[in-house]
């Protein structure tokens, strides 16, 4: 399986209780546990949330660096709202395109299917991982999908977030480690390359790192809070506003990698809705 790498290209111009069971519920008439209830939410991608933003073609490009083994490799980070959506657990969802490119080469790509309730809070409904060799497909690295085996949804952006309250889960899936957050700290001046941003946000994940949220802009800053390990560093170097041509080519890419989940991890995407362009 090739992949689309056509916005690399463009980079050089310019606790929640369980709810239901087995497959789940899609159609929002039961998934109501927890502080998550279908009728809470309505567009999925309105970019009313301060801190992140889900507006289709919007697209923010980060640079870094990343270990692997003795090694220091150059690492971009490429992340697009698509205008793809996807009904889970009775919300239409989002699809965000998170590429990830070592060196020249596409490593890892992925789907993360967010959605924002009416409160502001930007919800993790779903997500699905590929890696990469040589451009081609290796193996699928997750897939998971609330309401579907016990997953459940979690937060992934408070609208009004506030230092000293509880960490929150970002999402809970059986087998898997389910990450955590907290505020770690607010109103911070931080500067990187695209730009200096005041009132930033910072949460802590899982007590491994910090990510730093500008308001109105979204994540701009990823620095690590442990010693060893792949030690994933990440400051923002420009955001764009994709043409409709664009936004096209990088939404298709989104669906292909939709259709192959349903392939690669059939026992959550094969009884799913298909992802559609939507929005």
């Amino acid at each position: 399986m090739f992949v689309a790498v056509a916005a690399l290209a463009a980079l050089g111009s310019g606790a929640l209780p369980a709810a239901g069971g087995g497959q789940g519920d899609f159609t929002g008439t039961t998934f109501r546990q927890g502080g998550f209830d279908p009728a809470t939410f309505g567009h999925p991608a309105t970019a009313a949330s301060t801190w992140l933003p889900l507006k289709p073609g919007y697209q923010t490009i980060r640079r870094g660096g990343v270990s692997r083994g003795h090694r220091r490799l150059p690492h971009i980070r490429i992340t697009t709202v698509t205008d793809v959506s996807k009904r889970i657990a009775g919300v239409r969802a989002v699809a965000v395109l998170d590429q990830d490119f070592d060196g020249s080469q596409l490593a890892e790509q992925a789907l993360d299917f967010l959605a924002e309730d009416r409160q502001g809070n930007v919800w993790y409904l779903g997500s699905y991982t590929e890696s990469y060799e040589g451009g081609r497909f290796v193996n699928a690295e997750d897939g998971w999908l609330a309401g579907v085996n016990g997953a459940r949804p979690g937060i992934l952006a408070q609208a009004r977030p506030r230092p000293g309250t509880p960490p929150y889960y970002q999402y809970q899936v059986p087998g898997l480690e389910s990450p955590t957050a907290r505020v770690a700290k607010m109103r911070q001046s931080v500067c990187v390359p695209f730009h200096c941003y005041t009132n930033v946000l910072v949460v802590e994940e899982a007590g491994a790192e910090y990510k730093y949220y500008a308001p109105g802009v979204g994540g701009i800053r990823t620095e690590p809070r442990y010693s060893g390990g792949e030690q994933e560093t990440e400051v923002l170097i420009n955001i764009r506003a994709l043409s409709a041509r664009g936004l096209a080519e990088l939404s298709a890419e989104a669906l292909t990698l939709d259709r192959h989940a349903r392939v690669t991890v059939p026992d959550t995407f094969g009884r799913a809705p298909a992802a559609k362009r939507t929005l």
